[in-house]
């Protein structure tokens, strides 16, 4: 490492993000518009002010050298606070534009998180909105690493660098077949799931880890048979006969029931509550704030989900 701190600029952090990106110098020289000589030259100028190869090159491959790995989260974040920058001072030359990033759990990126951008885009038509879907860990990381504005997660309290904001109830179910013997029933019972071949998320998952833990207060563990990453899939395989699975209520809400019964889980009943996430040291864009508002106007009008 240099000894002094290198004078690099955002041409040449982009430059570095987009190699990483695509592990090709000629597929980000495509995307950056510059020859792929010129590229490689500025990859190498910002290698010789670090100190260190930031690639692995030979004729086949480009991949991220151990110090180039543990240097791009550092260029993704500034970059990601230059962009956020950029985009609040041209927010507050048209305060009609701009962009926000919320990253969103898996289980919200349907009908609900659609509802809420479709009504906003009617007054706000020329905001650019990117959602992320992931499971609460990275949603959490999209927050901290500066990737997204804000963020929609369960079962967070506030603490020294973020702010949580409660929104609503979250409510659980289970789903089935309609041909399942759990369809004729009113609720079914923790216990009741014991053995049931289950289709979830990963144990990163809230959801997961919820219901586990409730699992393993009754003295029994959970049948994970088999483990996905999307409802979408999940309620595939439901439909398949593949098992049986619990999801949020708002996950339900959303999509029809042609083939599925949801039941409630009790007892015991199980909720958590949905809340926005965001930085304490991060101040929104214009953008963020009114999308932000968006989604707390809209849930209001939602006590439970």
């Amino acid at each position: 490492m240099a000894t002094t701190l290198p004078d690099l600029s955002s041409k040449q952090l982009r430059a570095v993000q987009t190699v990483a990106r695509y592990s090709s110098f000629i597929a980000a020289s495509a995307e950056l518009r510059m020859s792929q000589p010129g590229l490689s030259r500025v990859i190498r100028s910002v290698e010789e002010k670090l100190g260190f190869e930031l690639f692995h090159r030979d004729t086949r491959n480009v991949t991220l050298t151990s110090a180039g790995a543990g240097f791009l989260p550092i260029i993704d974040r500034i970059l990601c606070e230059f962009d956020v920058a950029a985009e609040a001072l041209s927010s507050l030359r048209n305060e009609t534009g701009g962009h926000v990033v919320v990253a969103c759990p898996l289980s919200l990126a349907n009908g609900l998180i659609a509802e809420i951008i479709s009504n906003y885009r009617r007054q706000h038509p020329k905001v650019v909105i990117d959602i992320r879907e992931a499971l609460r860990g990275e949603v959490v990381n999209h927050i901290r690493s500066g990737v997204a504005d804000f963020a929609l997660a369960s079962f967070m309290q506030s603490n020294d660098d973020l702010v949580v904001e409660e929104l609503c109830e979250t409510t659980y179910h289970i789903i089935v077949r309609k041909d399942h013997p759990f369809s004729a029933l009113d609720r079914v019972s923790l216990s009741d799931l014991q053995d049931e071949p289950m289709i979830s998320f990963p144990p990163t998952s809230v959801i997961r880890q919820i219901f586990d833990a409730a699992a393993a207060r009754e003295g029994f563990r959970l049948n994970h048979l088999i483990t996905v990453n999307t409802p979408q899939m999940i309620y595939e395989l439901v439909e398949r006969g593949e098992g049986i699975s619990i999801q949020s209520g708002a996950s339900i809400q959303c999509r029809s029931d042609d083939f599925f019964s949801a039941r409630p889980i009790d007892p015991p009943r199980i909720t958590s509550r949905l809340s926005t996430i965001y930085l304490r040291s991060r101040s929104l864009t214009p953008a963020a704030r009114s999308f932000k508002h968006a989604i707390e106007s809209h849930f209001r009008k939602v006590r439970r989900i």
